[in-house]
């Protein structure tokens, strides 16, 4: 998995969170390139199992995901599992 820091986009272009780190694992299925991910943000970042965001990393790549599973374990920062919908461009 690659790492690095990102910046996280509602689908009308409000920024949700900035400065991010995600973990990015791209694949490809049967010739369909997909990926999938983990945040690390602070218990302050609103994002919602099954809503769209845009994922907008440091190396100017681009992909909309879904969160999959918010898990909040205590303390400031949680894991938020993605998953990807469609290429990172």
């Amino acid at each position: 998995m690659a790492f690095h820091h990102c910046s996280i986009q509602q689908e009308d272009g409000t920024v949700v969170a900035k400065d991010v780190t995600v973990s990015v694992e791209e694949t490809d299925h049967d010739g369909v390139a997909g990926w999938y991910g983990t945040l690390t943000v602070t218990h302050l970042a609103v994002l919602t199992a099954g809503e769209r965001y845009k994922l907008v990393l440091d190396n100017g790549q681009t992909g909309d995901f879904t969160v999959r599973r918010n898990t909040f374990a205590g303390g400031q920062d949680r894991a938020v599992a993605i998953q990807g919908v469609g290429p990172l461009r």
